[in-house]
C-alpha cells in the first residue's frame, strides 16, 4: 500500500472509518401495518414489504396472522401504505369496497364471489394502472408522506440526483472536477404523523474527470450506488451522470466554467412498492477565485427532471413527475499547508412542478483533504461530513471517505 495512504489512516482516517461502518441502526417500526376488525377481533400486524401483506389478503390466509379470522364474514381492515391510509371493507357477500381518501379515491367495488378473489380483482386493477389508480397512490406518497425512495424528500433518488450533478459541477465540500470514489453512510430523520422517522442509507459514488490537455475543457463521468434502509425495507439505486466543463475564465486566480450535463437513475423496491426512472438535464455556473490560500466558490445550478414508468412485480409503477430543479450554494477552502486543506460549504435546494413532501432544504458541508506526492497511486483523500436540514424537522448526517485520483 501506498506509504501515504498508510500514514493517513493511520493517523486521521482510522476513526472516521469506523464510524461510518458502524452507522447504529435504531429499533425500526414496520414500514406496512395491518389493522383489522371483525367480530370480536380487533388486531393489528406489521410487514416490512407490502407484497407480503397483498399475498396475505390473495390467497385468503388471513387466518394465518389473526387468529379466529373468517373469510366468509364482513370485516374492516386499515392498511397503512407507507403512510398513506388505505381502507378495504368485505360485506357478507365478499363485496370489497376500497378507499384511499389521501390519493381521492373513493367507494371502488370489487366482487368476485370470495374475498380472496375479491382482492385478486383489486390487486389486477393495481397491477394495471387502471384509471391511474396506482399513480394516484403513488403520488400521494411523493406529495404526503417522507417514505418514498423515488421522490418527495431529501433520502429519494431524485435529491440523490440534484446533489451529485451539483457536486460535479463543482459545488459542494471537495471543490470541483476530481476523479473519486467516495463511501458514504447517511442518516436521514423526519417528523411524520407525530413520530421521528429514520432512514439510513449507504452509497459508493465514482467518478472520473477526463482532461482534454490544459485547455480547461473536461468530460465528466460518474456513477453512484446507493442501497438504502427504511424501517427494514430496503431499495436499490444507481445513477449515471455525464458532464462537460466548458471554461469562460480559466487564469492562475479566475476560474469559471459552465457545465451542462445530462443524468438518467433507477431505483427499485420490491418491499416498498417503489421505483422508477428518473432522467435530468441540467446546467451549472461554476465560479472559484483564489486569493493567497483562500479559495472562494459559488455555484448556481438549475434543471429539470422527469419520471418514466416501470414494472415492479407485475406492477406499472409510474408517477408522472414534472419537476425544476434549482441548487445554489457557496464554499470556501483553505490549502493551510502544502500537503493539508480545509474545505466548507453550504447550499440550498428548492423544487416547483409536482408536489412534494419536503420542496426545499439546506445542506452544510466540511471535508479534511490530504494532498498527496505526485507519483502517489492517489492524489489525496478527504474525510467529509454533511449535515442537512428542512421543513417537517428534517435533519441528515452524512459521513463519507474520498479517495481522490
Amino acid at each position: 500500500m501506498d506509504n501515504n495512504i498508510k500514514k493517513f489512516f493511520s493517523k486521521k482516517g482510522l476513526a472516521f472509518i469506523l464510524a461510518i461502518l458502524c452507522f447504529a441502526n435504531d429499533a425500526k417500526a414496520d414500514l406496512f401495518t395491518l389493522h383489522l376488525q371483525q367480530g370480536s377481533i380487533d388486531e393489528t400486524r406489521g410487514f416490512k414489504s407490502v407484497i407480503d401483506l397483498f399475498d396475505r389478503y390473495e390467497d385468503g390466509s388471513l387466518d394465518s396472522i389473526i387468529n379466529g379470522y373468517n373469510d366468509t364474514q364482513a370485516s374492516f381492515g386499515q392498511v397503512d401504505f407507507r403512510g398513506i391510509p388505505m381502507f378495504l371493507s368485505f360485506d357478507d357477500d365478499a363485496l370489497l369496497t376500497f378507499n384511499v381518501p389521501d390519493a381521492d379515491i373513493h367507494n371502488l367495488t370489487f366482487n368476485g364471489g370470495s374475498q380472496e378473489e375479491s382482492f385478486k380483482l383489486l390487486k389486477n386493477w393495481l397491477k394495471d394502472n387502471k384509471d391511474g389508480l396506482m399513480k394516484k397512490i403513488l403520488k400521494a406518497g411523493v406529495e404526503k408522506t417522507p417514505y418514498d425512495m423515488v421522490a418527495g424528500n431529501p433520502n429519494s433518488l431524485m435529491a440523490s440526483m440534484a446533489d451529485t450533478s451539483f457536486q460535479r459541477a463543482g459545488g459542494g465540500v471537495l471543490g470541483s472536477f476530481v476523479s473519486y470514489i467516495s463511501p458514504t453512510a447517511s442518516r436521514h430523520s423526519f417528523d411524520f404523523n407525530g413520530e421521528t422517522k429514520k432512514a439510513t442509507l449507504y452509497s459508493l459514488p465514482m467518478a472520473k474527470t477526463f482532461k482534454f490537455g490544459d485547455s480547461g475543457f473536461a468530460l465528466l463521468l460518474d456513477m453512484p450506488l446507493t442501497y438504502a434502509d427504511i424501517d427494514g425495507s430496503i431499495s436499490y439505486a444507481a445513477q449515471l451522470g455525464l458532464g462537460l466543463k466548458i471554461p469562460i475564465i480559466n487564469n492562475a486566480r479566475i476560474k469559471w466554467n459552465l457545465i451542462p450535463a445530462g443524468r438518467v437513475g433507477a431505483i427499485g423496491s420490491e418491499d416498498m412498492l417503489s421505483g422508477g426512472i428518473l432522467y435530468t438535464g441540467t446546467m451549472t455556473s461554476d465560479l472559484q477565485i483564489s486569493v493567497g490560500k483562500f479559495t472562494y466558490g459559488i455555484t448556481n445550478m438549475g434543471g429539470y427532471i422527469r419520471d418514466y414508468s416501470l414494472k415492479i412485480d407485475d406492477y406499472e409503477v409510474e408517477y408522472d413527475l414534472q419537476n425544476g430543479i434549482f441548487k445554489n450554494g457557496l464554499s470556501v477552502r483553505w490549502d493551510f499547508t502544502q500537503k493539508w486543506a480545509l474545505n466548507g460549504s453550504y447550499a440550498y435546494t428548492f423544487y416547483t412542478g409536482s408536489e412534494l413532501f419536503i420542496d426545499d432544504y439546506h445542506d452544510t458541508g466540511l471535508a479534511l483533504i490530504r494532498k498527496f506526492e505526485e507519483g502517489s497511486f492517489l492524489s489525496g483523500m478527504a474525510l467529509v461530513g454533511h449535515y442537512a436540514f428542512g421543513s417537517n424537522n428534517y435533519q441528515a448526517y452524512r459521513l463519507g471517505v474520498n479517495l481522490l485520483f
